[in-house]
């Protein structure tokens, strides 16, 4: 009977993954192509708003995180590589911190050495982009102002470049 109830536990989980995964894809194909939502939120370190608006006619990298996220923490390097390899060729990277206490945001902003703005996000901008729950999630928004890619979880540098180089 154990053996039987474990072979059904593991359907029923491998069920749940399963549906999970393709729930994540439905959310990532329907995002794309849409409009992004423009915001207006402050920056953790000078307190300067800024509002997706005013990067119009830039290819636009939108990543969400929380202090605690340490794959997060993981691909910041990446992201800050990025951003400085491409802003000169119209590339602008925003961080948002969701669910943080903005004085640790402050101080991983300087520990990290990050160069692009990093904002203190709210809930509002959380539902605007779809309930961002997963984090890291970042969104890769083209010229026009449409999300071209809306990523879950982290990714090498090549596949954020090789996302990015499509659209400048």
């Amino acid at each position: 009977m154990t053996k039987y109830f474990q072979g059904g536990f593991r359907q029923i989980f491998r069920g749940l993954v399963l549906a999970a995964c393709i729930l994540a894809l439905a959310g990532s194909a329907m995002a794309q192509g849409k409009t992004a939502a423009d915001f207006s939120l402050p920056d953790v370190l000078s307190g300067k708003e800024h509002s997706l608006s005013q990067y119009k006619g830039k290819v636009v990298m939108i990543n969400f995180f929380t202090f605690f996220c340490m794959p997060c923490r993981e691909e910041m390097p990446d992201l800050n590589a990025i951003y400085k390899e491409m802003q000169g060729k119209g590339l602008q990277t925003l961080g948002i911190a969701l669910s943080s206490d903005p004085v640790q945001i402050r101080f991983l902003v300087k520990q990290m050495g990050l160069n692009y703005p990093v904002l203190n996000g709210n809930d509002k901008v959380s539902k605007d982009y779809g309930n961002v729950e997963v984090v890291p999630t970042t969104f890769i928004i083209d010229k026009q102002g449409n999300i071209a890619h809306k990523i879950l979880g982290t990714r090498k540098k090549e596949e954020f470049v090789k996302m990015i180089q499509g659209l400048l």
